[in-house]
């Protein structure tokens, strides 16, 4: 590929850079800035091989010369920038801008969610961070007229400094922002457009009816279309699509004849970043358990949860309150800035009563705990007002060395506690965007305080909305504790129910696992990905996405979560399996095995399917075939019967479904996966079964290691959608 100079500095990035230095740091600050350097020199090779030189680059005209003459988007011209959850993708974006200005690209189109707090956040972001650079406007400022917008705000800078347009992904928003396009000839200018998660909204939500009527006349969607036209409308364009789940660079391999131009992934973030290995690594303390009964306990009974005024709040929901109150008083009275604000938030569930509800009874705690404080409250003692301060202090002080004495924050509670008033979040609060108090801040929701938003000064996360289809985007969506926030990451604390933190723990795994096989380079790609099972049936989001898809990662070891026990399930299974794997001993033994012989083992070990996980016989049986398939003709097998080879003695679960790691010692999976690193490794252990172990026979189990490298299994692991708010 040809590649053009470019400029490294301008008023706009030097300005950009020296302003983020003060959150993130020098080091990091110069980080994000090598990205930036990195992704604008692709735009302006993919721009010069696609559309001629002269338009852009160091010394680039900022006018179009020869107008893109082929049908359609011209292809190579997309890119996919990706980074964690709240890692800085916003800030990667603003310096991709501002360099991108200096390398005289003039129009800038930002699309983002459907969501008006989101998007208004982003625009003021942008705003604030662009300073001496091109004019920031969003879609409020154009709906009223935009042909009048166009001509009296767009036209007089587009070909000097340059514009900026935000708008949300509404099909109304997108309309008038197409006018604007049409009526400020910026068609004659190089465009950049950055789509926000483009794996939200920006995919065509019609490919299903497509796949499954086999019907390729059937209409784009809506949004897709709009995009589409605003590409077409901006010919000379690069498109940059930016989000957290990097799977949907493997889903642009497998869907579409065009993969991304290039990929850019964001520095890996800093000491300052509070994700994944934070909350999720085991035994961290920043992590509190809440019983799973007690998010039960706050959802629907009948159709309503206990109401605010019997106030029956549970054990868990306290405690993270009560940190919370005490983090925040300690923060208010060490910050010299009075303006400051600390959140809390409460996701429990996507339904709006229970969110109403919720806000009544913590409401309804506050005010208890405020009049206990002053030996005021009808209903709890200051004796117990105390213990339960004392004990949310005991939490602090685990990574905390710096807290003042317990009596000094209690004392100043007592005057600050009233003014923490809960603030509800979903489609029937008026306010459209996130209103801030200084102080403390109770935010109550679900999707409107999920994918994309930023939390101001969030401290405490209570979480307990377990997801009915357990995908990577289950994470990306509601992981709002990620973040930069390192002035607040002592008293920072994630309350959720055991259950939900080994989903979330399995779900960052596998996410890790598919960032290192990805890379950031696309020639240098290793896996491929690989479709098995069912293809995609039309449900309400229709399309294949990273949150309709599972993906078997690399390297991950899996088993069921509900295999079959009962004698008479697995009497014959086990009998089968005595004689099938009878030479097969010797508990550190792995044998070169046949994959055709594994298929068969495997159909002798069955399960139940638990919505939401990997595991599903028939799905391994294809994941196995589909590499005999790709030319892996031999796995291995590894049989482990104990000590004295009469059997090992696990423990059933009889709750389902299984949790935790499963059948295996930790050390029965590194030790062969490091030894076997590119072929399927099957560990079968063999149960004695007895009663008091809560079995009924002698069975076998299974847990199956994927190869850490050559393929990513996708699956399609949709069904019907929870209800919106």
């Amino acid at each position: 590929m040809s590649k053009l100079p470019i400029k490294t500095d301008g008023y706009c990035i030097d300005h950009f850079t020296n302003t983020i230095k003060a959150k993130i740091g020098d080091l990091e600050a110069e980080k994000l800035k090598n990205t930036a350097c990195e992704i604008v020199q692709n735009c302006v090779d993919i721009y010069l091989n696609t559309f001629g030189d002269d338009d852009v680059g160091a010394n680039g005209k900022g006018i179009v010369t020869n107008h893109y003459k082929g049908k359609g988007i011209p292809d190579g011209t997309t890119g996919l920038i990706y980074g964690k959850v709240q890692s800085g993708k916003t800030n990667i974006t603003v310096a991709t801008l501002a360099l991108a200005e200096a390398n005289n690209f003039r129009c800038f189109i930002v699309l983002t969610s459907d969501n008006t707090s989101l998007g208004k956040q982003t625009a003021e972001r942008f705003k604030s961070q662009l300073d001496g650079g091109p004019i920031v406007c969003h879609w409020e400022e154009w709906k009223r007229d935009p042909v009048d917008f166009a001509r009296s705000r767009v036209i007089p800078y587009i070909k000097d400094d340059g514009v900026v347009l935000i708008s949300t992904k509404n099909v109304h928003h997108l309309d008038n922002l197409l006018t604007v396009l049409k009526n400020s000839g910026a068609k004659n200018v190089p465009t950049i457009i950055f789509d926000d998660e483009a794996d939200n909204a920006s995919l065509n939500t019609n490919e299903a009816r497509k796949s499954k009527q086999g019907n390729p006349n059937i209409s784009d969607s809506t949004i897709f279309e709009k995009i589409g036209s605003i590409r077409k409308e901006v010919i000379n364009h690069i498109y940059l699509q930016i989000t957290a789940t990097p799977q949907s660079l493997l889903l642009q391999n497998l869907d579409h004849p065009c993969k991304p131009a290039f990929c850019a992934a964001l520095p890996q973030p800093g000491d300052s970043y509070m994700g994944g290995d934070l909350f999720f690594d085991e035994e961290s303390p920043y992590c509190s358990i809440v019983r799973g009964e007690e998010i039960e306990e706050l959802k629907t009974q009948n159709g309503y949860i206990n109401p605010g005024d019997t106030w029956n709040i549970p054990s868990g929901l306290k405690l993270a309150l009560c940190c919370f109150f005490l983090g925040a008083v300690y923060k208010m009275e060490s910050n010299q800035d009075n303006d400051m604000k600390y959140s809390f938030l409460a996701h429990i569930c996507h339904k709006k009563v229970n969110h109403s509800n919720l806000g009544r009874i913590i409401s309804e705690f506050i005010l208890q705990l405020d009049k206990a404080l002053r030996d005021n409250s009808e209903t709890i003692n200051k004796k117990e007002a105390n213990k339960l301060l004392e004990q949310a202090y005991k939490k602090l002080q685990k990574t905390s060395s710096d807290l003042p004495p317990l009596e000094n924050l209690t004392e100043k509670l007592r005057y600050k506690l009233r003014n923490a008033i809960p603030q509800v979040v979903n489609a029937d609060n008026v306010n459209k965007e996130l209103k801030y108090n200084p102080g403390m801040n109770i935010l109550i929701g679900g999707n409107r305080l999920a994918r994309g938003v930023t939390i101001e000064g969030l401290m405490v996360t209570y979480y307990g909305r377990d997801a009915r289809q357990k995908t990577m985007d289950t994470v990306h969506q509601h992981a709002r504790m990620f973040g930069y926030r390192q002035g607040l990451k002592d008293v920072t604390r994630l309350f959720l129910p055991q259950e939900i933190l080994e989903d979330f723990r399995a779900i960052h795994e596998a996410d890790e696992g598919m960032r290192q096989a990805i890379g950031d380079d696309l020639s240098q790609i290793k896996i491929q990905p690989v479709w098995i099972g069912r293809q995609l049936r039309a449900t309400r989001s229709n399309v294949l996405n990273p949150a309709a898809i599972g993906v078997l990662t690399p390297g991950s070891a899996i088993f069921p979560r509900d295999p079959l026990w009962k004698n008479s399930d697995v009497e014959q299974h086990t009998e089968a399996l005595d004689e099938l794997l009878s030479e097969y001993g010797g508990d550190d033994i792995y044998h070169n095995i046949n994959i055709k012989f594994l298929l068969k083992v495997l159909t002798h070990m069955p399960s139940h399917y638990c919505s939401g996980y990997q595991w599903d016989d028939t799905r391994i049986q294809s994941v196995l075939k589909a590499m005999n398939a790709e030319g892996v003709n031999e796995g291995i097998l590894n049989v482990r019967r104990g000590n004295k080879g009469d059997g090992l003695e696990l423990k059933n679960q009889v709750i389902r479904p299984w949790k935790g790691s499963g059948y295996a010692f930790s050390k029965w999976i590194s030790k062969p996966r490091e030894l076997y690193p590119d072929c399927p490794i099957l560990v079968v252990m063999y149960q004695k079964g007895e009663k008091i172990n809560g079995w009924e026979c002698p069975l076998y189990l299974p847990t199956l290691i994927l190869p850490k490298s050559k393929f990513a299994f996708m699956f399609n692991n949709m069904n019907e959608g929870e209800e919106s708010e």
